[in-house]
């Protein structure tokens, strides 16, 4: 029954279970920030409600973006055939730079951040995101391409790697459970990001592994996003 509902045939109501889905989430990320204005008046919590709602209104543009409405393949190179998901990225990026910029204000709650800390930090993400980009890139994929995704891979290894920085700022294998689910959501989110760059970019020599890679992308997606909006009411909550 669910190979079926996943059928050509059937694009309308995989699209319309989409779209509802992202718009339950940009409900409840409201409605947990809105909780936090209601129930406290540190500024720094409610600036880090708004960075995670803010955040999940641009990704939720780049998913508008990545659902290819107008059809359009081939736009940057020939090589790479869903070149579209590089358009996504201009929301993606500042949208996972948002959340990477409250889970340092999540850290700094728990713990000063130091110059040598915060200069290893960017020297494991480099390396990282570097790494990453190099196993998969594709020999003509072309310059814009490697520059959109070579950036928006440091974004979102920075992103994962913050959510490791969290457990350990709240008590490693000690972390309240809810900040270890958060910090999940973190992780999620690279991944899905890792699976759209190696197997729907620049997978199967730049055609894809579509449509299969983009069910299994949107199922780690939205698990990382329903986990991740709760990071203000997480943080404020935790002890």
């Amino acid at each position: 029954m669910l190979i079926g509902l996943f059928t050509p045939n059937n694009k309308e109501i995989l699209l319309f279970l989409t779209v509802s889905s992202l718009c339950l989430l940009m409900f409840n990320s409201v409605a947990i920030s809105a909780w936090v204005f209601h129930q406290f008046k540190d500024k720094q919590l409610r600036f880090i409600a708004v960075l995670c709602s803010a955040a999940l209104m641009l990704c939720t543009v780049g998913d508008v973006i990545n659902f290819n409405l107008s059809q359009h393949y081939h736009r940057y190179a020939t090589l790479i055939k869903h070149d579209y998901l590089i358009d996504s990225i201009l929301f993606f990026a500042p949208g996972y730079s948002l959340l990477f910029l409250a889970c340092v204000l999540a850290y700094k709650r728990q713990q000063a951040i130091s110059q040598l800390k915060s200069i290893l930090f960017m020297l494991v993400v480099l390396v990282i995101s570097a790494t990453s980009l190099a196993s998969m890139y594709l020999d003509g994929a072309g310059i814009p391409i490697l520059a959109m995704t070579g950036v928006y891979s440091v974004v979102v290894t920075a992103v994962a790697l913050m959510g490791l920085m969290l457990v350990i700022a709240y008590g490693g294998f000690h972390a309240p459970k809810p900040i270890m689910w958060v910090s999940l959501g973190l992780l999620l989110a690279a991944l899905a990001d890792a699976i759209i760059g190696a197997f729907w970019i620049y997978g199967n020599q730049g055609q894809g592994f579509y449509p299969q890679v983009r069910y299994i992308n949107w199922f780690i997606y939205i698990s990382s996003q329903c986990l991740v909006i709760h990071l203000a009411k997480v943080v404020a909550l935790a002890k």
